[in-house]
């Protein structure tokens, strides 16, 4: 009996021990389970605020080296000079194409200007170290997704006297066209500029290339300007404007619901300089 007795109370130590065992697993099994959903839910909250924020915007940014160089802002009497500036366009883009811009409203404006489908943004920037200077303006696509890139055609205005469309070049590696005049790639040719203050600017219907058609490190290189000379005191304006291109084969069903966000950045090359 004794034996019998000590065997019974040895088997339910053990049984309790494996009962304290498990329902140790399930308690740390059940908080990392809360604690992955909640990481989950957090993330994805993150993420959705992110994609929210950043979709289809611009920052315009001064390189933190020269925040006592050089001053942006999106009136031309610098009445809340900046280093950064955020453009949110609109939260949906379809395709259209470049006919259908109504570009001699691109003038005259200041800050965001968005027409139906298409960004436009206008800014300034401003010399206000006590020395002439030489600047780089450089563009970025900071997230891209669905090879959206691929249709994106970017035209910079600078100070209403000069306009250069960008995009990424054709699948047999030479310049896009800034528009065509029909979808059909089989027999679609090089829509024509027109008579508009933009075409004139432009000067052509050929787009400069990126400098890179692949992401690197999740980035696309779109231009990085040559030195632009700038007195003390001088203003200088920007206007940005970017669509999706419909008539570009690349534009497709399969970029519906893709993002894209810029990073325009300013920074200086020479300090004293002498103009050209």
């Amino acid at each position: 009996m004794g034996r019998e007795f000590t065997k019974s109370k040895q088997d339910e130590i053990i049984k309790n021990q494996k009962i304290r065992a498990a329902s140790k697993r399930r308690t740390a099994t059940t908080v990392i389970t809360i604690f992955l959903l909640c990481a989950l839910l957090l993330t994805g909250a993150v993420w959705g605020t992110i994609a929210f924020i950043d979709a289809n915007s611009m920052r315009i940014v001064v390189d933190k080296s020269n925040v006592g160089d050089i001053s942006i802002s999106k009136t031309a009497d610098f009445s809340s000079p900046a280093t950064v500036l955020k453009m949110n366009g609109p939260e949906e883009m379809s395709n259209i194409t470049y006919d259908w811009i109504l570009k001699d409203e691109l003038f005259g404006k200041e800050g965001d200007h968005h027409g139906d489908n298409y960004i436009a943004y206008s800014f300034f920037i401003k010399n206000v170290s006590d020395s002439d200077i030489l600047y780089k303006g450089s563009i970025v696509l900071n997230y891209v997704s669905k090879d959206i890139e691929r249709a994106v055609r970017i035209v910079i205005i600078e100070d209403e006297e000069k306009a250069t469309c960008y995009a990424v070049t054709r699948s047999d590696g030479s310049p896009e066209y800034i528009a065509y005049d029909s979808d059909d790639k089989a027999t679609q040719q090089p829509l024509p500029l027109g008579d508009s203050r933009l075409d004139e600017l432009l000067g052509s219907n050929v787009t400069t290339p990126f400098l890179s058609d692949e992401p690197k490190d999740s980035n696309v290189e779109v231009f990085e300007s040559e030195d632009i000379f700038l007195a003390v005191g001088e203003v200088k304006k920007y206007t940005v404007l970017i669509w999706l291109e419909g008539s570009d084969s690349d534009c497709m069903d399969a970029i519906i619901g893709a993002k894209v966000n810029f990073e325009y950045n300013f920074r200086v090359t020479q300090v004293d300089a002498i103009k050209p």
